[in-house]
C-alpha cells in the first residue's frame, strides 16, 4: 500500500521526512518533527518538548560528526538518492522501466551488467529461458518462470504477460511505447507457462525488445487495458500506486520524495538495501550543493559540478559508458541548414574531439554517424565524418553562401544564421554542447542563435523548423531499435512516429533500403554488412549534426557497498541507471 501525503492513513500525522543512512540525517529529521508539532500546538508542554528536541539534535549532531560513531561499512542500508526527473509515473505500460531498470517491476529478460563496452547479452529474468524464434524469426516462443509473486501477493504467469503487451499495442491506451513494439502482431498464452509473440514482419533481435516491466493482469483488466475503452497510459493508477514482481515496492510517495522498500516476500533473494529514498531536485546545482550537505547519497551530475567531488574521499565520481547520443537537428523545412550541402558542410566543420574534451571535459566519444564501436563489426571506423574545416568552407562557397563584411555567410539576401533550441531541464550538458557548437560554427561564418527552452515548451512545430539539441538512445540493445526511428524516412511523413522521431525529416531511399533488409537479416554477419552500408550512406549525406556519445557522471557516497557491475546504459535523465542499476543486488564490500 501506497501511503500518500494528501491522504494520511487515519489517526497517523504524515512525516515529511524517512528514515536516512546516518546519523546526520536522523538528527535533522528528529528535529524537524519535533520542531513542527510544537508550532503546530499550543499547550506549554508541547513548547518544552521542542526545547529539548533542539537540544537532542545538537547532541546527535555532534556525535554524527566523530567518525568513531559512523556507521561501519555496508551496515547503512538506506540509501538516499537525488534524481531531476518528477516523481509519479510507475507504469510499464508507459515506458517506465522500458530497458529493466525499473525497482519495482521485472521484465522476460533483463540486461547483463558487466559489459559495459559492448552490446551485452540479454539474461532471462520472469523468462524460464532464452526466447525461442520459429517461421523465420516471425513468431517467438517463451517459456515463463514458476513460483513467482507480484507485490500484492498474486502469483505472476503467462496472462500478466500476455495483457501487458495487448495493452502496449493498443492505440487506445495511447503508450509512447506503441512506435516502439508496431511489429508485433499478437501474444497469447500457449500453454500454462508459456507465452507465444507473432510478429508482421521477421526480427532477428526481437528478443532484445522484451526488457519492458510486466503488469499484473487484474490490474490492467480493471482498468480496460485490452478494449477500445481503455484508460488511457498516462492516467493508470500504475503511475501512482505501482504492483510488480521486483524486489521493491512504493511505499510513501509525494511529488518530492518517494521511499522504495525491499520485499520480505520477494521471489529472489531479498536485497541488502533496505530501503531507498528518491527526491526530486530538478536543478543541477541544488543537487551538488545537498550531496556537500549531506543531504543524499547520489546524483547525476554534468562534468563541471562533479569536478569539485574528484577529490573528496568520501565521494565516488563515476563516468559511465552509454548509447546516448547527442546531435543537432538539421529540420528539412529550414531555408538554411535543411539543404543538403549545407548540412554535410556543418558536420565537415566541427571538431568533435574539441567538443568532446571541452564541454563534456572529457566524458564522451566523438560520433558523426551514429554507429558506434559498441555495436561491434556493424560498425565501420572509417566511415566517420572527417573534421575539415576547410572543405566545410569551400562547399559553402561553391553553394553561394559567401561570407559579407561581417565575416557572416549569406545567400540572396538571407544570412547563414538559425535558432540553436537547448532544453533547461535535463541537465547542463545540452547547453554545453549547443555553446561549444554556436563557436565552432562561428569559425565558418554560421551563427547560431542558442535558446534555452523547457522541453515541455517545444512545441510539434519547434522540431519540424528549428534546430534543437536532441538526446537519444533509449532502446540500444537492439541496433534496429536504436537507429530505425531515427534516421528511417517514414518517420519523416507528417503524423507518424512521435515529434523527436526522424526529427529533421530526412529523407535517404539507399539508407532506408539498408535499415530495412537489416532488421530481417537473420545471418548476424550479413546484417552487420548492410548495418556498415547505411552508416557509409549516412556518412556521405548526413541528416543531422550527431556530435557525441555522452558518458553519464554520477556521484555517489561512499558507504561500504560493492555493485557487481557495470551495464552499457541507453539514454536517460535520472539516477535508474549508474550506482543504483543494481542496487538489489550490492554486497557489502
Amino acid at each position: 500500500m501506497v501511503k500518500s501525503a494528501l491522504h494520511p492513513p487515519p489517526g497517523r500525522w504524515h512525516s515529511s521526512h524517512s528514515a536516512a543512512p546516518t546519523s546526520r540525517y536522523v538528527t535533522l529529521n528528529i528535529m524537524t518533527t519535533i520542531i513542527v508539532t510544537a508550532r503546530s500546538g499550543t499547550p506549554a508542554h508541547m513548547r518544552s518538548l521542542a526545547a529539548v528536541g533542539t537540544a537532542m539534535a545538537l547532541a546527535l549532531t555532534a556525535c554524527g560528526d566523530n567518525p568513531d560513531d559512523r556507521p561501519a561499512a555496508g551496515s547503512t542500508t538506506t540509501v538516499v538518492v537525488l534524481d531531476n526527473n518528477p516523481l509519479g509515473t510507475y507504469n510499464p505500460v508507459n515506458n517506465h522501466g522500458r530497458n529493466g531498470e525499473s525497482r519495482i517491476y521485472q521484465g522476460l529478460f533483463r540486461v547483463q551488467p558487466g559489459q559495459p563496452d559492448t552490446q551485452p547479452d540479454i539474461t532471462p529474468l520472469l523468462a524460464a529461458g532464452p526466447a525461442v524464434p520459429s517461421d523465420g524469426n516471425r513468431t517467438w516462443t517463451v517459456r515463463t518462470r514458476t513460483g513467482v509473486t507480484f507485490s500484492d501477493g498474486s502469483p505472476f504467469g503467462p496472462d500478466d504477460v500476455v495483457t501487458t503487451y495487448r495493452a502496449l499495442i493498443n492505440p487506445a491506451v495511447a503508450s509512447t511505447e506503441l512506435v516502439r513494439w508496431q511489429n508485433l502482431h499478437t501474444v497469447d498464452a500457449t500453454g500454462p507457462d508459456e507465452v507465444t509473440f507473432r510478429l508482421k514482419d521477421p526480427s532477428p533481435e526481437f528478443d532484445r525488445l522484451l526488457l519492458t516491466g510486466i503488469a499484473p493482469s487484474e490490474r490492467l483488466d480493471a482498468e480496460k487495458a485490452t478494449t477500445p475503452d481503455a484508460v488511457p497510459a498516462k492516467d493508470s493508477s500504475l503511475n501512482t500506486d505501482p504492483v510488480g514482481t521486483g524486489p521493491y515496492e512504493l511505499t510513501d510517495l509525494r511529488a518530492d520524495q518517494a521511499i522504495f522498500e525491499a520485499r520480505d516476500d520477494y521471489w529472489g533473494s531479498v536485497p541488502a538495501i533496505g530501503k531507498i529514498v528518491i527526491r526530486h531536485v530538478e536543478d543541477e546545482n541544488s543537487r551538488a550543493q545537498q550531496l556537500r550537505n549531506g543531504e543524499g547519497d547520489g546524483t547525476l551530475l554534468d562534468t563541471r559540478l562533479s569536478k569539485a567531488f574528484d577529490n573528496n574521499k568520501d565521494f565516488t565520481v563515476s563516468s559511465r559508458t552509454s548509447a546516448d547520443w547527442h546531435a543537432i537537428t538539421l529540420p528539412a523545412a529550414h531555408p538554411f541548414v535543411g539543404d543538403q550541402t549545407v548540412r554535410t558542410a556543418l558536420n565537415l566543420a566541427i571538431d568533435r574531439q574539441a567538443l568532446v574534451d571541452g564541454a563534456l571535459d572529457g566524458h564522451g566519444t566523438p560520433n558523426s554517424t551514429f554507429l558506434a564501436p559498441f555495436y561491434g563489426n556493424a560498425y565501420d571506423k572509417s566511415k566517420e565524418i572527417p573534421f575539415d574545416r576547410a572543405h566545410a568552407e569551400k562547399l559553402l562557397d561553391d553553394a553561394g553562401w559567401t561570407r559579407g563584411s561581417d565575416g557572416v555567410r549569406a545567400k540572396d539576401g538571407r544570412r547563414a544564421e538559425f535558432d540553436l533550441i537547448y532544453f533547461t531541464n535535463v541537465g547542463e550538458t545540452r547547453k554545453l554542447l549547443a555553446l561549444a557548437t554556436t563557436s565552432e560554427l562561428d569559425k565558418i561564418g554560421v551563427i547560431a542563435h542558442p535558446v534555452a527552452k523547457n522541453s515541455a515548451d517545444v512545441s510539434d512545430e519547434d522540431y519540424r523548423t528549428t534546430p534543437l539539441v536532441l538526446g537519444g538512445g533509449s532502446q540500444p540493445y537492439s541496433i534496429d531499435a536504436q537507429l530505425y526511428t531515427v534516421l528511417h524516412s517514414t518517420f519523416a511523413e507528417p503524423g507518424v512516429g512521435a515529434k523527436w522521431d526522424n526529427a529533421s525529416d530526412y529523407v535517404n531511399k539507399e539508407l532506408d533500403a539498408a535499415l530495412d533488409a537489416a532488421r530481417v537479416e537473420p545471418d548476424a554477419a550479413t546484417r552487420d554488412a548492410l548495418y556498415r552500408k547505411a552508416q557509409a550512406s549516412y556518412a556521405a549525406t548526413p541528416g543531422m549534426l550527431q556530435l557525441a556519445y555522452v558518458k553519464h557522471v554520477y556521484v555517489s557516497r561512499d558507504m561500504g557497498w560493492k555493485e557487481p557491475g557495470v551495464a552499457l546504459e541507453p539514454h536517460s535523465h535520472g539516477v535508474e541507471f549508474g550506482p543504483w542499476y543494481t542496487i538489489a543486488d550490492w554486497t557489502a564490500s
